[in-house]
């Protein structure tokens, strides 16, 4: 029998090079010594496209985190007590925003090498002025979070932020910057549903059904830049009816979508999602395209703070057309609702094997997570 451990080293990286799924990278350079020296970085396309993880609480020790692999069908355990007693909010670029309850500290974390970015607290965050010029303590959560570009690759970036509570905020920060930096949020008085970066530039999507540009200088002016918005398109106002729940922005082959979440309040007085609606949002003209129909070979991942597609044809146990999901709000059932929808004939599956998983200690819904590893 062959000696796999005493292959040659530029075979054994030739190997490692033609691995295009992380887990299966990991699991590589786990065989023996010399696989794993060639298991770097070097060696793995770290931009490559990958299915992202549901994070789930352990049920039994807060000190760890549950991960369930979609592609493998799956779950894994990893240690991380970084995210005990926070809420976390998850980026697509692989990391997670946590937000610690009882402190209000706030970091960047990426969950699979648990480096920490320290940013300033919430509280920083809740004092700003409110038109009346005066500095004022205001009170709320935040649900959104997004990047213009991937923390583990450069440190030029900006994090933005949407602050829920009654008085509205929008905010950033940039590495090297000591405080959020707020922005004139008299656009946004309905509230934000929805944030990604595209093409340079931030867009939201407000709770009134307005997609807007956000326009601010660039790394190199003062701390405290000029911000514009645009308004971009304000869907119809027949789309605006109380089944919609949630929208969300995604990218697709380049292109900005908006995705529609449509479900049905029942008697237990749980919410049920029953289907969902794509439109290409056309930047240029200002307005929205005909309603999408199909996904093709791509699927779609849509969560708190997430939405990302990939293309299936890679992954043998992803669905295509598909778009899977792990709702925004906790049913009052206590169980969480993760779910694939056909877009070809709008059934509605769960796709996580097993019983239900209840909320028993998590401080906000299951976020998808990106598998990634550190440059």
């Amino acid at each position: 029998m062959a000696d796999w451990a005493k292959l040659p080293n530029d075979l054994i990286a030739h190997i490692a090079n033609r691995v295009k799924v992380i887990e299966d990278f990991i699991a590589f350079g786990a065989v023996c010594t010399s696989w794993r020296i060639a298991a770097t970085k070097d060696n793995f396309d770290l931009l490559s496209p990958q299915v992202p993880f549901l994070m789930l609480a352990d049920e039994h020790d807060d000190r760890y985190q549950e991960f369930y692999s979609l592609s493998k069908k799956k779950v894994s355990r990893k240690f991380l007590p970084e995210v005990r007693g926070s809420k976390c909010i998850s980026i697509k670029e692989g990391w997670l925003f946590t937000v610690v309850n009882n402190t209000g500290e706030i970091n960047l974390l990426h969950p699979f090498s648990r480096k920490k970015i320290h940013l300033p607290s919430q509280k920083a965050l809740l004092n700003f002025h409110d038109g009346t010029g005066y500095e004022t303590n205001h009170w709320g959560y935040i649900d959104l979070a997004v990047l213009s570009a991937n923390p583990s690759l450069t440190s030029d970036y900006v994090l933005m932020v949407h602050l829920y509570g009654p008085d509205i905020c929008l905010a950033f920060w940039r590495p090297g910057h000591l405080n959020w930096t707020h922005i004139d949020v008299a656009n946004f008085t309905a509230g934000v549903s929805a944030l990604v970066y595209h093409k340079g530039e931030f867009y939201s999507m407000s709770r009134s059904g307005k997609v807007q540009a956000i326009e601010f200088a660039g790394p190199n002016t003062s701390d405290q830049p000029i911000v514009k918005t645009r308004l971009v398109v304000e869907t119809d106002e027949s789309t605006l009816n109380p089944r919609v729940v949630e929208y969300y922005l995604v990218e697709l082959s380049g292109a900005l979508l908006l995705v529609i979440q449509f479900a049905i309040s029942t008697c237990d007085r749980t919410d049920h999602t029953t289907k969902f609606k794509l439109y290409e949002v056309d930047i240029t003209r200002g307005e929205l395209k005909e309603e999408i129909k199909t996904l093709g070979n791509s699927s779609m991942f849509l969560g708190h703070n997430w939405a990302s597609c990939i293309d299936t044809s890679k992954y043998s146990r992803v669905k295509p057309n598909h778009i899977y999901f792990a709702d925004k709000w906790l049913n009052y059932s206590g169980y969480l609702d993760m779910s694939a929808y056909n877009f070809e004939d709008g059934k509605i599956e769960s796709f996580y094997p097993g019983p239900g998983r209840r909320a028993q200690r998590l401080i906000c819904p299951p976020p998808w997570v990106m598998p990634s590893l550190m440059k």
